[in-house]
């Protein structure tokens, strides 16, 4: 099947900021014959962070990450087979999602600390995902910072693509 590269990151690190430049810039960026398909996992959401009526990043929701991660590998290979790579962009581990080559979007944690106080998470909030920033780090070894511009790093997320 077609290649999956899944670029994670703990909350505040850039993902989403980044998105809108690897939209731009894959214009130029082919793997084989074939044009990157790029996705974020957030995209399923609604404004609220709910998918189905389940705010599913909610600790609350954690019986429900089996399934959501199971539907987004269903997607990536529904686009997979089509012969396009895909491109996903994910808070994800390898454990949890099987598949694909990896790298880290990551950040100083002082820079997302300030990131996500600015979006009015709780100090408890952060401490948890300054927490899975540290265990992405360990698991996910090979990263790009997040932390200069969107273009900087879309640029560094497909450079890696191409490889």
């Amino acid at each position: 099947m077609t290649r999956l590269f899944v670029v994670t990151g703990a909350p505040g690190a850039g993902k989403s900021t980044v998105l809108p430049e690897l939209l731009r810039l894959r214009r130029s960026t082919s793997v084989g014959e074939s044009r990157l398909v790029v996705m974020d996992m957030d995209e399923l959401l609604d404004p609220e962070g709910r998918l189905l009526g389940i705010d599913i990043a909610h600790s609350s929701a954690a019986a429900n990450w089996p399934a959501y991660n199971a539907l987004w590998l269903r997607i990536t290979e529904l686009v997979r087979r089509s012969g396009s790579p895909m491109l996903l962009l994910s808070p994800l581990v390898p454990r949890e999602l099987p598949e694909g080559r990896w790298l880290h979007l990551d950040c100083p944690d002082p820079v997302r600390r300030k990131r996500l106080a600015a979006r009015g998470w709780s100090d408890a909030q952060i401490a948890e995902a300054l927490a899975d920033a540290a265990e992405i780090r360990k698991l996910v070894p090979r990263s790009v910072a997040g932390d200069g511009t969107p273009e900087e790093s879309a640029q560094k997320i497909l450079a890696w693509v191409k490889e």
